[in-house]
């Protein structure tokens, strides 16, 4: 199904919600039964018998889904507090509707009292809501979280903006699960709102997939066998064929981030990787990894002889910001080949403005992203899509913006999102770890777009592994390299 393979912002939803209503003839108060029957159901497979529920409602359609549930339970047994934070003479069409289905029930009815439920229920915002929140929501926001009870959330939790993800309180409800209605919400994909939204299921209420087709919606990678996997090699392959990726970095006091980047290159299959690292740490880097070539420079100065032979080249990972890495960037920039930017060469990038030659690939997390659009990073948090989308945009390139949920975009375009929020990847090295999985990727198949998607995957996915087989926060960036030795020519292992 559509809603399976793409997520959807809140004014994607809503128009799924008219294309139904409108032209395939579902009632909309049909829409609400069935949305707040999937939550009926989805709460009594994750607690079992509840004695007691409370549903805290708003005033819009939100609420109007919490009154069905609350019917629904109530025939089912269950005790039901009605918490009324909004304002009852605002409720209009089906929420309206719904909440005359339910006042002549024998719930409790209040708006300042007590939670009394084993569990709460978030019926107050939904998706519609957009800028700062009345004071009342806050307050009850605040008290669903202080009530240490298990919390549904209804589509979304409360003080999320359904379009961007980003935060319309200091805390949003903090929900142990959440039923998303039509599609699965993009706001609880990416960035801090994973963090609030729990285990999140969703449910498309029957309607036609081909009302999905009236929005783009975004789609979760990887979106094709091409983005989950390398070509097969025949056999009379030869390394010429994988392409010769040069990494560029490990300025003095920082050679191991330039080996991370270099050995990350060969395990994900690229026929030739050098490095061009500070002449300090050129002797260990080839005892460490004698399989790359490794040329130490002094001065910054990388010869022009191996830029000649390089398809892709990676600057960035433990460059640093001195003459060195100045003159190492200038070196780079001059040979206008393919390039995947990361870490301090971003900075650079910021204060240059320079054009990036094309196919390039950018990879900022969101502080780097917050120094390329000169803003601060909190705005970046607050609206991840756009950032990502303004910076492959202002520098002509394709981007990943990393963080759970890491996102992609391309030309100004958003392309995707990586469903993989892996914490074991917040450490030092993961990102110089994703740099030579992208390069590697990108020399192998010559096209930016389905490297960076493919790098971020499998990036993602080793992270997942290296987890599994090596605890949670003992994992550094190391055994991402180690979790992707078991590839050879088939990734299936990987899913």
């Amino acid at each position: 199904m559509a809603t399976l393979e793409r997520v959807y912002t809140g004014t994607e939803c809503r128009e799924i919600d008219r294309v139904a209503i409108e032209e395939y003839g579902i009632e909309s108060f049909r829409l609400m039964h069935r949305a707040a029957h999937f939550a009926k159901i989805e709460l009594l497979n994750r607690w079992s018998n509840p004695n007691s529920v409370t549903i805290v409602c708003g005033a819009g359609n939100n609420a109007g889904d919490g009154y069905l549930l609350a019917e629904g339970l109530h025939a089912r047994g269950v005790a039901v507090q009605i918490m009324q934070i909004g304002a009852l003479d605002r409720l209009q069409g089906d929420a309206q509707r719904a909440f005359k289905a339910i006042e002549k029930l024998d719930l409790e009815f209040s708006s300042n009292s007590g939670m009394h439920g084993e569990i709460i229920v978030d019926a107050l915002l939904g998706t519609g809501v957009r800028g700062a929140i009345r004071p009342n929501f806050v307050d009850a926001i605040d008290r669903i979280n202080a009530s240490s009870r298990p919390i549904l959330a209804l589509d979304l939790p409360s003080g999320i903006d359904a379009d961007t993800g980003g935060f319309l309180t200091a805390e949003p409800v903090r929900a142990t699960l959440t039923t998303c209605f039509v599609g699965r919400k993009f706001a609880l994909v990416t960035g801090s709102a994973r963090n609030v939204a729990g285990e999140v299921a969703s449910s498309d209420l029957d309607i036609p997939e081909q009302a999905f087709e009236c929005v783009a919606g975004t789609r979760v990678i990887p979106t094709s066998a091409d983005e989950c996997r390398l070509p097969s090699r025949p056999p009379n392959s030869h390394k010429g064929h994988f392409g010769h990726v040069l990494i560029v970095g490990g300025n003095r006091g920082m050679g191991g981030a330039a080996l991370l980047a270099g050995e990350a290159c060969l395990r994900t299959g690229a026929g030739l990787v050098s490095v061009v690292t500070h002449s300090d740490h050129a002797p260990a880097l080839l005892a460490a990894r004698p399989e790359l070539m490794i040329r130490g420079s002094a001065d910054g100065l990388v010869d022009e002889s191996l830029l000649n032979r390089a398809d892709v080249i990676a600057v960035g990972p433990g460059l640093g910001r001195d003459a060195w890495a100045q003159q190492a960037l200038k070196s780079v920039v001059a040979k206008q080949m393919p390039l995947v930017v990361d870490a301090d060469a971003l900075h650079w990038l910021a204060d240059s403005k320079h054009q990036l030659p094309k196919n390039s690939i950018v990879t900022p997390h969101p502080g780097e992203a917050a120094h390329l659009l000169n803003v601060a990073t909190s705005s970046i948090e607050n609206d991840r899509a756009s950032a990502i989308k303004n910076i492959t945009q202002q520098f002509a390139c394709v981007g990943v913006l990393k963080g759970a949920g890491s996102l992609i975009a391309n030309h100004g375009e958003l392309y995707g999102v990586c469903d993989i929020a892996e914490p074991t990847l917040s450490t030092a090295g993961s990102g110089d770890v994703l740099t030579g999985v992208i390069a590697a990727c990108l020399a192998q198949l010559k096209k930016s777009l389905t490297a960076t998607a493919l790098g971020v995957h499998l990036h993602a996915t080793a992270g997942c592994r290296a987890r599994e087989t090596g605890g949670g926060r003992g994992v550094i960036a190391g055994d991402f390299i180690s979790a992707l030795r078991p590839w050879g020519e088939n990734l299936d292992a990987l899913h």
